[in-house]
C-alpha cells in the first residue's frame, strides 16, 4: 500500500493490529449473548473511535511529509522557470534598448536609451530586488 520502508511496514503492522482490535470490539458489541451495560457499550464505541483516530494520525504522519516534499519540489521547479523567464525578459529589454537607440538619430536615440536605462534602474531593478527578497525569504529546503 505505501511501499516497503521501515516506517511504512510499521504502519502496515499497526493497521493490521488496529483492524484486528476493531473487529474484536465490534464482535463484542454484536454478541447478543453478552449483555453489556450502556456504559460498556459507550466505552467500546469510544475505543473504536480512538483507534480510528490513531490510524488516521499514523497515515497522516507518512502522507503529509511526502506531500510537502512534492509541493516544495514543484515550487522549486516553478521558481527556476520564473527565474529563467526573468533573465530572458531582461535580455530582451536590453536588446530593445539597443534597437531603439539605433533606430533614432544620435541625440534622440541617446536620450531614448538614457530614459530606458533610467527606467530599468528605477522600476525594473526594484521589482528584481523584490523578487530576490521573496526568493530569499522562502525556505525550500527539505
Amino acid at each position: 500500500m505505501y511501499g516497503s520502508s521501515p516506517t511504512t511496514q510499521k504502519i502496515e503492522n499497526y493497521d493490521y493490529y488496529v483492524k484486528a482490535e476493531q473487529q474484536r470490539l465490534q464482535a463484542k458489541l454484536d454478541n447478543k449473548n453478552d449483555e453489556l451495560s450502556k456504559q460498556e457499550r459507550a466505552d467500546i464505541i469510544q475505543a473504536q473511535r480512538a483507534l480510528e483516530k490513531q490510524i488516521q494520525k499514523q497515515h497522516l504522519q507518512v502522507d503529509v511529509p511526502k506531500k510537502v516534499t512534492k509541493i516544495i519540489d514543484e515550487d522549486k521547479q516553478e521558481l527556476a522557470n520564473f527565474e529563467q523567464t526573468w533573465v530572458d525578459l531582461l535580455a530582451e529589454y536590453a536588446d530593445i534598448v539597443t534597437q531603439m537607440e539605433c533606430s533614432f538619430e544620435s541625440k534622440t536615440g541617446q536620450a531614448l536609451k538614457d530614459w530606458m536605462v533610467n527606467y530599468r534602474s528605477n522600476q525594473i531593478v526594484q521589482n528584481e530586488n523584490l523578487i530576490y527578497d521573496c526568493q530569499d525569504s522562502i525556505k525550500l529546503d527539505n
